[in-house]
């Protein structure tokens, strides 16, 4: 079984979506190694809307607390980064897209209960089913537990888009992200697909996107994997450093996630946001 289960993860582990593809010079994320990529030159500021974060409701009476202020853009050269820096027992969980109710739902429940650092990266196409868990996580992203990334609004493969259209896709997410969890996203940039190459890093740098988030592990359920498939993966790619990939797209991990907590806590491993692994912060943006 565990020979069958390495043979899949050498097809399907590191991929990042279950639709599109990226030329071999954009540095998609397809080897079993981490993918590397020149740091784009520095880029100039681009002009910035009036930051948008809806107060939290309170519990007690009287008047809600005041919202965080939000950063401005701080436009820079981006680095491509896969993997944790140094040697550590850190992992990062990071958690994309998010169209299945059910599992965003069984998500939500999980960071919850084990109390597990996360990095969700949604997409505002899926609201309708993100922001119903918005009070739910925002006492979470509050606390630190919780980070949110931006992965567009739309999902598109973004080497096939304009410019014009690329700002737009990773600023209508920033904005719902705002509005919906009271923090931003940046300098965290996951390309859908992975599919990046200088030209797309250096408009993310323009936008104080400076972190171009890519991974070195994955759960393999961009498409629709048996519990057997999805747990052999876990083994496989849970090991120290890993960026770990996983999708909020189909039910199948619903069932496993007892296993993978036991998975991180027999490896000793620490699970903590990019923030932590990196020394980022959403107060500075």
């Amino acid at each position: 079984m565990l020979l069958s289960l390495l043979s899949i993860g050498a097809a399907q582990a590191l991929v990042g979506c279950s639709t599109g593809s990226a030329s071999r010079d954009s540095a998609a994320p397809v080897p079993e190694t981490a993918p590397t990529a020149s740091p784009s030159p520095a880029a100039s500021p681009s002009p910035t809307a009036a930051p948008i974060a809806a107060a939290v409701p309170g519990a007690d009476a009287g008047p809600a607390p005041s919202p965080a202020p939000i950063p401005a853009p701080h436009p820079g050269r981006p680095v491509v980064v896969s993997h944790a820096p140094g040697r550590t027992r850190r992992i990062a969980l990071t958690i994309d897209d998010g169209y299945d109710a059910s599992t965003v739902a069984g998500y939500v429940a999980f960071a919850q209960r084990s109390k597990i650092p996360i990095t969700f990266s949604p997409n505002g196409a899926y609201r309708a089913v993100w922001d119903r868990h918005a009070e739910v996580l925002r006492p979470l992203v509050e606390t630190g537990q919780l980070q949110i990334g931006n992965h567009t609004w739309t999902h598109k493969n973004l080497l096939h888009e304009t410019d014009a259209a690329i700002r737009a896709d990773i600023e209508k997410n920033e904005q719902w992200i705002q509005q919906t969890f009271g923090i931003t996203s940046r300098p965290w940039f996951r390309p859908p697909y992975g599919a990046h190459n200088h030209h797309v890093d250096g408009l993310a740098g323009e936008l104080g996107y400076t972190r171009i988030l890519l991974w070195d592990g994955s759960f393999g359920d961009s498409t629709l994997l048996s519990p057997e498939q999805l747990i052999g993966l876990a083994r496989q790619y849970l090991q120290p450093g890993t960026i770990m990939l996983g999708h909020a797209n189909h039910q199948t991990v619903l069932g496993l996630f007892d296993q993978i907590e036991q998975l991180i806590e027999q490896r000793q491993l620490e699970p903590v946001t990019l923030d932590t692994m990196f020394g980022t912060s959403r107060a500075v943006g």
